[in-house]
């Protein structure tokens, strides 16, 4: 089987000739970390230990034009800037991955400045597609590959929102300006289906992706009421869309405890959610009990276990992936990026159990 037709065979539960192998990947720090202790300099993880492959269709969701990148101030410990999506921030200029940046000032205070956001959001900016599109849509005719459409951070109604204005300002508005938050989800939805719908009339996508990050490790940072008023219309406008055009996976990509969400998303005609962050209660052994075939998982596997002994690496993976894997619907993962405390032995190790498992020697 290639790797398009391993890919949708595993999502759809029907028979493969192996799982797909996507592990998981690590920050900046954990490569320069890695680099040292064995991983060729040339080689990236997916090449080094011979990932499946996926092809992400270049498609911008963002702000066009972008917000220009500014360094506003900086001394040997941070850096004070705007980035692309008009927020100011600070960061430390020393192991910034290893720190939330402070945020300083958000692009949406008030109605006003939506208004003024919006002309930045229009789904036919010429921009959105790449140069040599339909060069591009051409050889994605004969693709061996699934190719992927992904929402990236602005691709959602919650997270998007949220970059917007920040959490504070955003929960506040829920309440005070209901009627607010209404036009910024609708902007979203006529930008993410406008753009989808410019994509599907000149090629085919296997998956699409959108981008929340709607939940911490107590629970979601809305209501599963507000979710189901606000949101779920509109996800399934855009599930129905990608449908009517062949795509089958819709996935939500979420940290946090998103358990009470679930329900939710799948109504919405999300069927797909990673990577399912285990410190925050994400058991994707429970979720297959309790969801059966409607739900497609991705990710799952403890990051932290991978600072341990090769016996707990081996507990976690054995307790979760062998049945997982054989019943289809999911691509065992480690739970979010790899960090850099976790070693290069350590991961080679925990690989080599993924391959072991799917019968790769």
């Amino acid at each position: 089987m290639n790797d398009r037709e391993r890919y949708r065979a595993t999502m759809r539960f029907q028979p493969v000739d192996r799982p797909p192998l996507h592990a998981g990947h690590g920050w900046a720090a954990t490569l320069a970390r890695w680099r040292q202790e064995g991983l060729p300099l040339v080689m990236s993880v997916a090449d080094y230990f011979g990932y499946d492959r996926f092809e992400l269709a270049p498609v911008d969701f963002r702000f066009v034009p972008p917000f220009p990148k500014t360094i506003l101030s900086q001394d040997d410990f941070a850096v004070t800037y705007q980035n692309d999506e008009g927020v100011i921030l600070q960061d430390r200029r020393d192991n910034w991955e290893l720190s939330m940046p402070h945020f300083l000032e958000f692009p949406v205070k008030n109605r006003e400045d939506f208004e003024r956001l919006k002309p930045r959001m229009d789904p036919t900016s010429l921009e959105r597609l790449p140069p040599g599109w339909s060069t591009l849509c051409e050889r994605w005719r004969y693709r061996t590959v699934p190719l992927q459409l992904m929402g990236d951070r602005v691709g959602g109604f919650y997270g998007p929102l949220r970059g917007m204005m920040g959490i504070e300002a955003l929960s506040y508005t829920y309440y005070d300006d209901p009627r607010l938050i209404e036009e910024m989800m609708d902007a979203k939805l006529h930008l993410v289906l406008g753009v989808i719908k410019r994509v599907l009339a000149d090629t085919t996508v296997d998956r699409f992706v959108f981008w929340e990050d709607m939940a911490c490790r107590n629970g979601p940072l809305i209501s599963p009421a507000t979710f189901r008023r606000l949101m779920v219309p509109r996800y399934r406008v855009i599930a129905d869309c990608l449908r009517s055009h062949g795509a089958q996976e819709v996935w939500v990509d979420s940290d946090g405890d998103v358990n009470s969400l679930i329900p939710l998303w799948l109504e919405a005609g999300v069927n797909g959610v990673y990577p399912m962050e285990v410190q925050s209660g994400m058991d994707v052994v429970q979720l297959r009990q309790t969801y059966g075939r409607d739900l497609l998982m991705s990710g799952g596997l403890d990051k932290k276990v991978l600072t341990r002994d090769k016996q707990a690496i081996r507990d976690e993976v054995m307790r979760k992936v062998p049945k997982l894997v054989e019943e289809g619907g999911y691509i065992p993962a480690i739970d979010h990026s790899v960090p850099p405390d976790v070693s290069f032995e350590a991961f080679s190790y925990y690989v080599g159990l993924l391959k072991e498992i799917f019968g790769m020697g």
